[in-house]
């Protein structure tokens, strides 16, 4: 137990490393989930859970459909289970069975720290924030930042699955390394896996996740996803 408790610190290290790896490709200030003043004012959003399937959890407590959310809150889904979240309206989330997720809605860069899971995103109406990146995501692997795209990420014991379903993004590894920009108008991934004290990353094909599943999460905001143009 030990040891796993060290490895979990030198992960969550890691990552804390890549946020200020990211700092001269942003031109900015790193914008992180501790509210620092570099990330922006805390603000109101409206957050909405719109729908939700099988076994989820918030805050630990079951919800209600049309629950309006806090600020910062987690999100835990068992086997065959899903929950979306629409937030500004234009902007909606789809968290995938057997995951467990915490969100961070409060400052101007949207934070989503992904410990086991998936989620699903199709974003249209974020912050316009100049240099950076307007939602981001990490995992115990990666780090993947965007300004309004649709993308997945996936998680697992020791890898995770980044796609730029339609859109860009913007990744990079746990350890500040591997830094890239993925754009397609129709899936481009990429899969980070630990390798011993690194992590190695490698082009995947479409896991996880399908156009049907990428268009029911863009239905909960009225958006057709054209798969013929990048989103941007």
């Amino acid at each position: 137990m030990k040891n796993q408790g060290l490895r979990r610190l030198a992960i969550v290290a890691a990552a804390a490393l890549s946020f200020a790896a990211l700092l001269p490709i942003a031109g900015c200030a790193p914008k992180t989930p501790s509210g620092d003043e570099s990330a922006g004012p805390v603000r109101t959003r409206a957050v909405e859970l719109v729908f939700f399937d099988g076994e989820v959890l918030i805050d630990g407590k079951t919800p209600e459909f049309g629950d309006m959310l806090n600020g910062n809150f987690t999100v835990r889904t068992g086997a065959g289970a899903r929950c979306d979240i629409v937030f500004d309206g234009g902007n909606a989330l789809s968290v995938g069975q057997n995951a467990f997720v915490s969100f961070d809605f409060s400052q101007l860069t949207v934070a989503v720290d992904i410990q086991s899971g998936g989620l699903s995103s199709v974003l249209k109406k974020l912050d316009k924030i100049a240099g950076t990146d307007s939602f981001r995501v990490q995992t115990q692997s990666s780090v993947a930042g965007v300004r309004g795209t649709s993308f997945c990420v996936w998680v697992g014991p020791d890898s995770t699955y980044v796609c730029a379903c339609n859109g860009t993004v913007r990744t990079i590894d746990a350890m500040g390394s591997n830094e890239e920009i993925l754009e397609a108008a129709h899936h481009a991934a990429r899969l980070y896996t630990r390798a011993g004290s690194g992590i190695s990353v490698e082009t995947a094909g479409m896991l996880h996740h399908d156009d049907a599943l990428l268009q029911s999460v863009a239905d909960r905001i009225g958006y057709s996803i054209d798969w013929t143009e990048i989103d941007g």
